[in-house]
């Protein structure tokens, strides 16, 4: 029986750095297990992979109850590197893992990472019930929702309780994730060219809901569909914004604007509390396409900056392929729509998906040409297909013989390169072609803009980008090697400041040039 050796310590949760995205996962287990008294701590793991010892040893020195990785897969590679190093201490501190990397394929997770213990699906109770028993209260066969190992067999527990009613989700903790990292959202995008954010925006963050009620091929869906009541999701919305002096709300569901009724619901709750932000939110086009005009001008008139949909493809036929439920009409008039109205689409199209062919994608191509035409300020992200553990495209690769077994999906997916390299071909076309057509697509798409744009507001961009590699390089390269004392202190701040007073004044400018109010994120025709 697992028992830890430091029953008085805290929980180590161990997170990638924060950047764009907010560790939601993380910040609900810390603030259950904080409401019932169990001492929890997130720490983050450093890029440099050189610095992993030294991360080790650090949390070596807090004697944890037990240490807690998890998250998307490509997390996977770093927790193995990770408990390699911390098995070379000879320390007795069990390790539990989680998450997406963890939940479809189990067995799998514990045997790549020579972890301990896996916490299957959505980990509050799970993991609250896990640190008591491994504090001596029980044996882990009577915690439900795990896999472990006992003599070379992985015993599985059967499925774990989860939290029915949202609304008894707890607070997050927001307190204890570093404010520096979280709150400046904007300063993120600087690198990146988004018209979407300012440099000084400032974001809290929103969770309203589980699970996905749709059934795409590419998916993984980790839990049943559930969400919480909007009243309480504006309510927290506008205490957030007014603690933190944001302007800005991101509402961070897998999917928020669920049906024209939530979407009503949601509007009217805003409208009613006299909650003045913006906010981003994700939609899909045919739930967009059945909420009439005078709604959709409300979720502007109501801070609606930012709708993420995605697209993923421009033929008919991969869009039925993939179980997407949408056509490629109701994209078009979608992004139309959210052109009058002057909110931001941010959007995603794959290359690659199962039986793909050339004649595809220059669907998507031409799809893609003609939507930023019309409106220049539309964000396009493009991916080559991956059918991640528990997908059906990733069922669809083991039976095809595309993939022999777990291990082999973990050694040909490339976590540095991610989704835009291609680790398995499920397409009608070759390896050559696929990865071609990704890079064609983007690039397509780069020039289209730049012309659209103009040149003001590229020349622009340009400066924004290259002030920020410079500061970036400037604060990492120099400044941390100087000596902690007042005039460090004193060159930092100066620097800061500086950088910041550039940056607003050229986002001022870039917004000037690509037609939007910076206040109101409002797009302007300009011939």
């Amino acid at each position: 029986m697992f028992i830890s050796e430091n029953k008085n310590g805290p929980l180590i949760l161990v997170s990638k750095d924060i950047e764009f995205t907010f560790p939601f996962a993380f910040a609900y287990l810390a603030g259950y297990l904080l409401k019932e008294g169990m001492q929890t701590k997130i720490v983050y793991y450093p890029d440099n992979p050189l610095k992993y010892e030294k991360f080790i040893n650090e949390i070596i020195d807090y004697k944890p109850v037990a240490i807690g990785f998890g998250s998307l897969y490509p997390d996977l590679y770093v927790v193995k590197d990770l408990k390699r190093i911390l098995d070379s201490k000879n320390v007795k501190i069990p390790t539990i893992i989680g998450g997406q990397m963890v939940t479809p394929t189990p067995e799998f997770a514990l045997e790549i990472t020579n972890a301990d213990i896996a916490v299957i699906g959505e980990g509050e109770i799970i993991l609250y019930e896990l640190i008591k028993a491994l504090k001596g209260s029980a044996s882990l066969e009577n915690v439900s929702g795990i896999v472990f190992k006992d003599n070379n067999e992985y015993i599985f527990t059967g499925p774990g309780n989860f939290i029915q009613n949202l609304s008894d989700l707890p607070k997050v903790p927001f307190d204890q994730l570093p404010e520096e990292k979280w709150l400046n959202i904007g300063r993120y995008y600087t690198g990146l060219g988004q018209a979407h954010w300012r440099y000084n925006d400032r974001v809290v963050y929103i969770h309203g809901g589980r699970g996905c009620p749709f059934n795409c091929n590419f998916c993984y869906h980790h839990s049943k569909t559930r969400y919480r009541k909007i009243d309480e999701m504006i309510v927290e919305a506008i205490e957030l914004t007014e603690k933190y002096k944001a302007n800005m709300v991101y509402f961070g569901d897998d999917l928020v604007l669920c049906s024209p009724q939530r979407i009503r619901k949601f509007v009217d709750t805003i409208k009613e509390a006299g909650a003045s932000f913006e906010y981003s939110v994700s939609c899909r086009f045919d739930i967009l396409d059945k909420i009439d005009d005078e709604t959709l001008q409300a979720l502007k008139d109501t801070g609606c900056r930012i709708m993420g949909l995605g697209v993923e493809s421009g033929s008919q036929r991969i869009l039925d392929i993939m179980n997407k439920k949408i056509t490629v009409e109701q994209i078009k008039k979608g992004l139309e729509r959210l052109k009058d109205v002057s909110i931001l689409p941010t959007v995603s199209i794959m290359v690659g998906q199962h039986t793909e062919t050339p004649e595809d994608v220059q669907k998507s191509i031409e799809l893609m040409l003609e939507t930023v035409r019309y409106n220049k300020n539309i964000q396009y992200a493009f991916t080559i297909t991956t059918p991640f553990p528990g997908t059906q495209l990733y069922q669809l690769a083991l039976d095809q013989g595309l993939l022999k077994d777990h291990k082999d999906f973990f050694y040909k997916f490339n976590p540095q390169k991610q989704m835009c390299d291609l680790t398995v071909n499920l397409s009608d076309m070759t390896d050559e072609e696929v990865i071609m057509f990704r890079n064609k697509i983007q690039d397509l798409y780069e020039k289209e803009k730049r012309k659209l744009i103009g040149k003001k507001a590229y020349i622009t961009e340009t400066i924004r980008k290259y002030l920020f590699k410079v500061h970036k390089g400037f604060n990492y390269k120099l400044l941390k090697k100087l000596p902690k004392n007042p005039l460090t202190d004193l060159i930092i701040r100066i620097d800061n400041n500086l950088h910041d007073f550039c940056q607003v004044r050229l986002d001022s400018l870039r917004l000037k040039f690509l037609g939007i109010n910076p206040n109101y994120a409002q797009i302007k025709d300009q011939e």
